[in-house]
């Protein structure tokens, strides 16, 4: 009889995981557009040369690496940056978002992406445009996504 209530208590526990679990399956494809959603504010804030635009896409306490290795921490950091690049060698760049390699959910708050980007009109690299590969951590918050951290690679030609 131990035996049997002992199966019927683990048969139990075992549904309830089972429940619990498919209560917290992601629907990718709404966030996806979230995420989607999210790269086109910052493309777009960029291109206004937005500085707030381009912070309010990062949490509070974000980090970001650009493409030299310059470190920033928090979004009134990185605000503060975009504000001085924007005002001087980037004032006239334009930045485009390639594809969006993809995103992967290690659980349903937390999202990782990898987006290959472009930039042209660098006033230290006249006439060139260069290309980018940006990992790109993400987590939800109060129901939105927002960039907890990230670094940005420069692409060296004929790299995939």
């Amino acid at each position: 009889m131990k035996i049997i209530n002992f199966r019927l208590i683990i048969m139990f526990l075992c549904c309830l995981y089972g429940l619990k679990a498919y209560s917290q399956q992601i629907d990718t494809a709404k966030e996806n557009m979230a995420i989607k959603l999210l790269i086109e504010n910052y493309e777009q804030a960029w291109n206004r040369h937005d500085a707030k635009g381009l912070a309010d896409n990062y949490t509070l306490d974000a980090t970001w690496v650009n493409w030299f290795g310059a470190y920033y921490k928090g979004r009134a950091d990185i605000q503060f940056h975009y504000q001085q690049v924007h005002s001087t060698y980037f004032k006239n760049t334009r930045y485009y978002t390639r594809s969006i390699e993809d995103i992967t959910y290690p659980q349903s708050d937390f999202a990782i992406a990898h987006v290959r980007t472009g930039l042209d009109g660098d006033e230290r690299f006249p006439g060139q445009t260069f290309e980018f590969r940006r990992l790109i951590l993400l987590v939800k918050r109060d129901g939105l996504w927002k960039i907890l951290a990230g670094q940005n690679a420069k692409l060296e030609k004929n790299i995939k």
